[in-house]
């Protein structure tokens, strides 16, 4: 028995530490939730990782660890159990975002609440919504959507009880199989490829090399350098007549793009400039050809924009459909990694099915990922059909998703970038452009509508969480099997959680009396379907064929970076290059960027060494003040500084 709790102490994955994780789970999604549906402000805490309040909350956990152990040689937590919980706790909050669950629970009762004569959803679509996934009732919803009520009252909860419980299942089920598909991919990309995990070296840092990391002057010079910078511009925000620090958005979220009204140039968009510290510190941490190609494409990117109407292309609708090469050039990285890595899961699937231990190291067994994903393929089609969805659709529609999410992880172990909306692939657009809406038929199009809420946009997905989970586990011997199931369990936590925090907030400000978030989405979803109902539309065949550019055109970035050894470019930065993301912070990306090769080309390694410890501490003290603003503004329920978006 005493081995086995020391064991269980040194691996991490102990009782305490998933217990605290449980418990700042309702904290830290009251904390994400207020802030990003606009009950006080705007404070977008999961539209960047890592996510920031995580790192502020725990962050906090180690400066109390650290108190308590020097004064009174009382440790509360090991540091594996404090990255355990960072970990499970970075998991659990992309969940709450509102690029995830916060925009489902806003369209279960949309569409019958704004119903009215003059849209007429009830005759185009109300019978094709599943009763046991939506609210229907107007007494309920009257509550919910004008507050001064509460959500503890019997017919509230009836109402409720059923799509919350549905869509929990659901969510599960999917992230379940993520983490089956990481269980896959781990070894891959961890162990042989030895991927370098940007996001993942700050919290081994600040948790793991507490002692170490603070003694470098290097990395107080970083903190001060960006704590400074938060400070001065949240009194700033206190005191208007004091001047701010210019790091955010220069030109706003329009940017400088209407500042062209001249042919061509009036063609190049959105473009802004910003100098956030948090971005510029992770720029800092990217391999050097990998943050160069992702400025660089996004140049790349306005010069087609700008050399396409200086042609007189733009007369066509979309061109260059930038969009669809970027989705085409997902698809192609995705195509050269299965063949690069054809003969790793040959002999994964052979494991799988052979009596040997030689997955005995994996977070579970590879016969179990495997099956585990077969059967949750089986559970997607099973809830897909029964809302509506063809039996042909089915594969296509989770194909296209899994090829997304199975990118967005790689595109995380390699790359690193802060911000991968990737809106620029939502697969309801996707397949309207190669199949037109006709073909897709009515049912098909109100099954696509009810998922929207997971396809829209891709910052907060778990997914990369989960892997990069896996790297801090293999890195400091955390019980990945322990870990794995941990996960899960967190995961049907999380999702029910979600749920509740919304409808305690709701029932009680009203969600009519938030920002656009707490209600717009549901707008969206449903005017769009209604469009798509009144007004047909045909595949679009040039986006078709900007699609197949792009797998192309990724094929040939990788061609040339397996070839030649001095090629530059990388085809994750096309991937994200017409990303929002990648307008406002290109220029940290450049600037990052050229402060690391300047860097490198005079002090070597060891000055390498320094700029990541310098990097760190920028992190660190953007995140720190950043959440003490933000956490003061959900506390006293009055806007405060945001140093983020």
């Amino acid at each position: 028995m005493t081995t086995r709790l020391a064991t269980s102490k040194q691996t991490g994955v102990t009782w305490k530490s998933v217990a605290v994780a449980i418990c700042l789970i309702p904290l830290s999604y009251y904390w994400i939730i207020a802030g990003e549906v606009g009950l006080v402000g705007y404070a977008l805490n999961t539209y960047a990782v890592p996510f920031y309040n995580v790192v502020f909350t725990v962050f906090l956990l180690v400066i109390l660890n650290n108190v308590l152990k020097r004064s009174t040689s009382i440790q509360l937590f090991t540091a594996n159990e404090l990255l355990t919980t960072y970990i499970l706790l970075s998991a659990a909050c992309a969940l709450p975002s509102i690029t995830l669950m916060t925009i489902l629970v806003t369209t279960v009762g949309h569409a019958f609440w704004f119903n009215t004569p003059e849209n007429e959803w009830r005759q185009l679509f109300w019978d094709q919504l599943p009763s046991w996934l939506t609210v229907r009732d107007k007494d309920v919803l009257a509550s919910y959507y004008q507050g001064d009520s509460t959500f503890y009252l019997a017919q509230h909860l009836i109402a409720w009880i059923q799509p919350t419980l549905y869509w929990s299942l659901f969510v599960t089920v999917l992230i379940f199989m993520m983490l089956c598909i990481n269980t896959i991919i781990r070894k891959q990309w961890i162990e042989h490829e030895r991927l370098s995990y940007p996001i993942a070296q700050l919290p081994y840092q600040f948790i793991n090399q507490t002692g170490s990391l603070f003694s470098y002057r290097i990395v107080w010079i970083g903190f001060c350098t960006s704590a400074f910078i938060g400070i001065f511009n949240g009194v700033s925000f206190l005191i208007p007549s004091l001047p701010e620090i210019p790091i955010k958005r220069i030109g706003g979220w329009q940017g400088f793009g209407h500042l062209f009204t001249e042919k061509p140039w009036n063609e190049i968009g959105r473009i802004s400039v910003s100098f956030y510290p948090f971005v510029i510190g992770l720029g800092l941490l990217i391999p050097l050809d990998l943050s160069f190609s992702g400025w660089f494409f996004f140049l790349f990117y306005k010069a087609q924009l700008v050399l396409s109407s200086t042609v007189g292309l733009t007369k066509l609708p979309g061109f260059p459909y930038i969009d669809r090469q970027c989705l085409g050039a997902a698809i192609g990285l995705f195509l050269t990694l299965l063949l690069f890595n054809l003969n790793y899961l040959k002999n994964v699937i052979k494991t799988a099915y052979k009596k040997n231990d030689t997955d005995r190291h994996e977070p579970v067994s590879y016969r179990f990922a495997l099956s585990g994903l077969a059967l949750g393929v089986g559970f997607l089609c099973l809830f897909s059909w029964q809302i509506g969805m063809s039996f042909w659709l089915v594969p296509i529609f989770f194909a296209i998703y899994l090829v997304i999410i199975i990118v967005l992880t790689r595109m995380r172990a390699e790359l690193g970038f802060p911000v991968h909306a990737m809106e620029n692939m939502q697969i309801d657009q996707v397949l309207i452009d190669v199949l037109g809406t006709r073909w897709l038929g009515k049912s098909n199009l109100v099954s696509i509508s009810l998922y929207r809420w997971f396809i829209r946009s891709f910052t907060s997905h778990p997914m990369p969480h989960q892997l990069e989970g896996f790297k801090l586990a293999g890195r400091t011997g955390i019980d990945t099997r322990r870990l794995y199931y941990a996960l899960i369990g967190i995961t049907a936590f999380g999702a029910m959680m979600v749920f509740w925090v919304i409808l305690h907030i709701f029932y009680q400000h009203g969600a009519l009396n938030g920002g656009g978030w707490s209600y717009g989405f549901g707008q969206r979803v449903y005017s769009g379907l209604q469009q798509w109902l009144y007004y047909p539309k045909e595949p679009n065949y040039y986006a078709i064929l900007a699609l197949i550019w792009g797998v192309f055109f990724s094929g040939l970035l990788i061609f040339m970076r397996t070839h030649f050894l001095w090629w530059p470019f990388h085809p994750v930065g096309f991937v994200i290059s017409s990303d929002w993301g990648m307008a406002y912070l290109w220029t940290c990306l450049l600037i990052s960027w050229s402060i690391k090769w300047a860097v490198l080309r005079i002090g070597g390694f060891s000055a390498a060494q320094h700029l990541t410890r310098f990097a760190i501490g920028l992190i660190l003290g953007d995140f720190v003040v950043g959440g003490l603003w933000s956490s003061t503004s959900i506390i006293t329920q009055k806007q405060m500084y945001n140093f983020w978006p």
